[in-house]
């Protein structure tokens, strides 16, 4: 949404009581970003309080730093607005200036032009959904699919791919960074697929040995080298009428690309010292952890290849990005760990984890993502006595932590929170809160029975 002044004097008109009362009234926080310098002219005590700022502090300083948001790297809401593209709202999260909070937010852009349509300020509002969001997340509102979990919005957006495609025998590439779970994306679009009771291998085709990969995916006959004695399919033959998991596609070598290639125009192969081919019909699912653009760009993975494998481009998050799903991952993992403790005869309850240690893991890095928070995990629950919640002496393993804040520090919390703040709005009506919460009344007079027991 855009506004023409119909005078040039917006700083005269900042200052006018009419105006800042109704900023200084607003329930969503408002921060008033000097076009040119990109530096914050106002923000109002709604801002200040969300984003831990002392009141006129900010003011003068630039707005990507206080604000610190992901967005304002990757897509600038005033920058996008400018540009043309004016989204209604936009769903963020604030980390302040010294990047200690983790506020959840639902913002908007307004930008204010000048009688010539020149643009002069933007004025970015946003609402704290921080217990919406954790609400939603309590309630398991499509926290996971099929083994995968996440909550965060790159996640969700995965889920509804993965449903979208799976039923089509359409090629897949699957690429991410390792240890972000691109096999269990994999397992998803086998499970969903109409052929998930047939054949479903798994090749990484990083552990093929360059003499023997052609042999191990097309098969040979008898004679065809040294120590082929008997006739073998190959792993396309025995993945037939099923799916096939081509992990690290990219370290194949670039004769063998040249026979996938086939596989995937034709549904042919040839054994290895066989003349005639052979047909079958598998499904290809690829998976990289490189940047498989630059191997085509460096003349390492072939563009046409690279073009009929991603049929759909489905690209797995690293952790880093999706710090949201952290809390879900810790108590999954837990949990599993439990189950299996258990089932080894040696029982082992669920360990709590105390804020300060949940915090701490939403601070690092995660170079090995998924992969390794459920190592850092395991050995965490090896090392707390039953009984006990993790602290952060439990997690002390080598690596670094980047500062990002964590987000709220209990669901249950944030939950009854939530509650009790539409049980307000509602005058303490439950029927209408529960029809706000969109749960029905029983649950909601179970979980308020809950915390009061509680």
């Amino acid at each position: 949404m855009d506004i023409t002044l119909p005078k040039n004097n917006f700083a005269s008109l900042l200052e006018h009581p009419l105006v800042r009362g109704l900023l200084e009234s607003t329930s969503d926080g408002a921060v008033v970003i000097d076009i040119e310098s990109r530096r914050i002219l106002y923000a109002n005590p709604r801002a200040c309080d969300l984003l831990g700022f002392e009141e006129n502090a900010v003011c003068g300083e630039s707005c990507k730093k206080s604000l610190n948001s992901p967005l304002c790297t990757a897509a600038c809401m005033l920058s996008q607005h400018l540009n043309g593209v004016q989204n209604e709202s936009h769903d963020v999260y604030y980390r302040g200036e010294e990047g200690n909070r983790f506020l959840q937010a639902k913002a908007r852009m307004l930008v204010i032009r000048d009688p010539d349509g020149t643009p002069i300020a933007g004025i970015e509002f946003f609402q704290d959904v921080s217990a919406t969001r954790a609400l939603e997340r309590a309630l398991y509102e499509k926290t996971s699919l099929f083994g995968i979990i996440g909550i965060s919005p790159p996640m969700q957006t995965l889920y509804n791919l993965i449903e979208q495609i799976a039923p089509y025998d359409l090629p897949v590439l699957l690429t991410g960074e390792s240890g972000v779970g691109k096999e269990r994306f994999a397992d998803a679009i086998q499970f969903i697929s109409e052929r998930s009771s047939s054949p479903y291998l798994k090749v990484n085709c990083a552990a093929l040995t360059p003499s023997l990969v052609e042999s191990e995916l097309f098969g040979h006959r008898r004679g065809a080298f040294t120590g082929a004695t008997t006739d073998r399919p190959g792993r396309f033959e025995e993945a037939d009428t099923g799916t096939i998991v081509l992990d690290e596609v990219g370290e194949l070598p670039f004769s063998v690309q040249a026979k996938l290639l086939r596989v995937v125009q034709n549904g042919e192969i040839q054994r290895v010292g066989e003349d005639k081919s052979r047909k079958v019909d598998v499904r290809i699912l690829a998976a990289t952890n490189r940047n498989i653009e630059q191997e085509v760009a460096n003349g390492t993975f072939r563009e046409d290849l690279y073009y009929r494998l991603a049929g759909v481009r489905v690209h797995v998050p690293p952790l880093r990005e999706r710090v949201e799903d952290i809390p879900l991952l810790v108590d999954h993992f837990l949990r599993r760990f439990s189950e299996q403790a258990t089932n080894r005869g040696k029982p082992k309850s669920i360990p709590q984890i105390t804020p300060e240690a949940l915090t701490e893991l939403t601070r690092r890095e995660w170079r090995g993502n998924v992969r390794e928070l459920e190592n850092t995990l395991r050995l965490a629950f090896i090392r707390v006595p039953d009984g006990h919640a993790i602290q952060l002496e439990h997690l002390n393993v080598p690596g670094t932590s980047k500062m990002i804040p964590a987000p709220p520090p209990s669901l249950a919390t944030m939950e009854l929170e939530a509650i009790q703040n539409t049980l307000e709005r509602c005058g303490g009506n439950v029927s209408a809160t529960a029809r706000i919460l969109g749960i029905d009344r029983t649950t909601l007079w179970r979980k308020l029975k809950k915390a009061q027991a509680g």
